[in-house]
């Protein structure tokens, strides 16, 4: 990204530091305050909320133990994103207890992005806070990107970009902008430091066994959960597209070959971390498989057309699902 972007948005970031220690806030916020950084306070966990409602702050540093709201709770407030879209690019850091384990995992599964160990190290602290800046950025700047892809495109005035049920892209959106995305970064080998593109298609196993049994109101409800997850478990420039009843598609720039299957098999993990949880108080297993393919941006491969990327994905979802599901299956087409 623009790097002098980046150095602008460190400037006019918010942090938001809240801990029921007040010593320990005490000495987060003079290092912060020392290396420029704007930061405000609080104590209480209730009081944190309202602010991060308010301010809309780029990075949050909670601890573990907060008076009347745990830093848990309000990790899944922000990552819940009920309501409040807006939270979506937040970068959110958890104080635990040095090499808690437990506390990381539960953290993990919550949406927890970073952790950072008490007693707080300063060079640590300060690496977690670039860290999650870069992040916050990168997020802010896929949205004004994909915003300026849009607006250039003629077909946008008779698309319906978001899929009504799960609000992330629409299928048609993925028929028609995806191809012309593609058409772009075709002859350049590379689109803004990623030399790799992969397309991920992901089906939730064994569906209509949940239609089937509880009738298609709780489908939509364990879709729109579905979404949700692996709408969280994206990379900071991911597409994410509903693709059909109980698929989507995640159409991802990566910096090597390697990063696709990373980030598939973080969806997988994802959503098979916990059962997803229905309004009415049912809970369902549920696993995806994943199938896709990864290319090179190079000159070699600029006769596959977006169809045929669509298809060696499909043929990867067969795969996986013959395989007995609840896994990844990638291609890779890597010329030099």
């Amino acid at each position: 990204m623009d790097f002098r972007r980046l150095k602008y948005y460190r400037h006019n970031s918010l942090i938001l530091v809240t801990s029921g220690d007040d010593l320990l806030i005490s000495a987060i916020a003079q290092q912060l305050s020392a290396a420029k950084y704007n930061c405000i306070t609080t104590s209480g966990g209730e009081e944190a909320w309202e602010l991060i409602l308010q301010k809309k702050p780029a990075i949050i540093l909670a601890d573990w133990s907060i008076p009347d709201v745990s830093g848990l709770a309000l990790c899944h407030r922000v990552k819940a994103n009920l309501g409040h879209p807006e939270l979506m690019a937040t970068y959110f850091i958890l104080m635990v207890e040095s090499f808690n384990h437990e506390q990381c995992q539960v953290g993990l599964d919550t949406g927890v992005d970073e952790f950072l160990s008490k007693p707080v190290d300063n060079s640590e602290l300060k690496i977690r806070i670039r860290t999650g800046l870069r992040v916050s950025a990168l997020m802010q700047s896929l949205t004004w990107t994909n915003q300026r892809l849009l607006a250039q495109n003629d077909l946008l005035d008779t698309l319906t970009l978001s899929d009504p049920l799960t609000k992330v892209l629409s299928e048609q959106a993925f028929a028609e902008v995806i191809p012309k995305m593609l058409r772009q970064f075709q002859g350049f080998g590379t689109y803004k430091s990623y030399p790799f593109i992969s397309v991920l298609i992901i089906n939730i196993d064994c569906f209509n066994q949940v239609t089937d049994s509880y009738g298609d109101k709780i489908g939509d409800e364990a879709i729109k959960a579905i979404a949700g997850r692996l709408n969280h478990s994206c990379a900071a420039n991911s597409l994410l597209y509903r693709y059909g009843l109980d698929k989507f598609a995640c159409v991802t720039p990566h910096s090597d070959n390697r990063g696709s299957f990373q980030l598939a098999n973080e969806m997988l993990a994802n959503i098979r971390s916990h059962p997803i949880a229905i309004s009415s108080g049912l809970l369902f297993p549920l696993t995806v498989s994943i199938g896709g393919v990864v290319i090179s941006l190079s000159s070699q491969n600029t006769d596959l057309s977006f169809t045929e990327l669509v298809s060696i994905s499909e043929r990867s979802l067969l795969q996986a699902q013959k395989s007995g599901g609840d896994r990844v299956y990638i291609e890779e087409i890597i010329t030099a």
